[in-house]
């Protein structure tokens, strides 16, 4: 198990592809390790033998597929995770505990997705700046990438880690300049916005 490291506090052990597998945030917070999302892959979490508190990111198996495989002393889901984990405290709103923040987070990707802001400098958002794909498009909802944007804009955290992304960290400031333009593309009459595979930086 590889750890890349992010700050003194916050580290990573990056996605695979085969089998998919998502990153996994580690947060060392005083004495708890919080850990945001478990992944699939069972060979990444040999090192994790501790005792952890876990933020799940949304509910697809790349990210939850460990969850009964670690020791967890609390799990932070939303309804829709909790529905296939069968675990876990249920957030439905913003959440303060001390220097972290874990907040429903709008997506086009899945419903039901959260968002760990960690000493207002890193916001972990898992797979939530994604869309969903179809017929060879990209699908974003209208009101849910408005809605996105301005949970976003009400962050701390200058920096998003962004899960399957090489490196994982964004700028929050150019995510939200990205997904302000997309979603000045909308069309009054759709509620959604369509775009061809392989155009959108939002989803690469």
């Amino acid at each position: 198990m590889k750890e890349n490291i992010i700050n003194g506090k916050i580290s990573y052990i990056e996605c695979s592809d085969d089998p998919l597998s998502a990153d996994i945030g580690i947060i060392r917070n005083g004495d708890a390790t919080w850990l945001y999302d478990v992944g699939s892959d069972e060979r990444v979490i040999a090192g994790l033998t501790g005792n952890y508190k876990v933020v799940l990111s949304h509910f697809h198996q790349d990210h939850t597929g460990n969850i009964e495989k670690l020791s967890i002393r609390e799990a932070f889901v939303s309804h829709e995770t909790k529905r296939h984990v069968r675990m876990g405290t249920v957030v439905d709103k913003d959440i303060f505990m001390d220097n972290l923040h874990i907040f429903p987070l709008p997506s086009s990707h899945c419903k039901g997705s959260l968002g760990l802001e960690v000493d207002e400098t890193y916001a972990f958002v898992g797979d939530a700046l994604y869309s969903r794909s179809r017929d060879g498009y990209y699908i974003f909802n209208v009101q849910l990438l408005k809605d996105e944007i301005a949970v976003l804009k009400k962050l701390k955290a200058p920096y998003l880690l962004v899960s399957h992304l090489k490196g994982m960290v964004r700028r929050r400031d150019e995510v939200i300049a990205e997904l302000e333009e997309l979603y000045d593309q909308r069309d009054k009459n759709s509620s959604e916005i369509r775009l061809k595979q392989g155009s959108s930086d939002v989803n690469s």
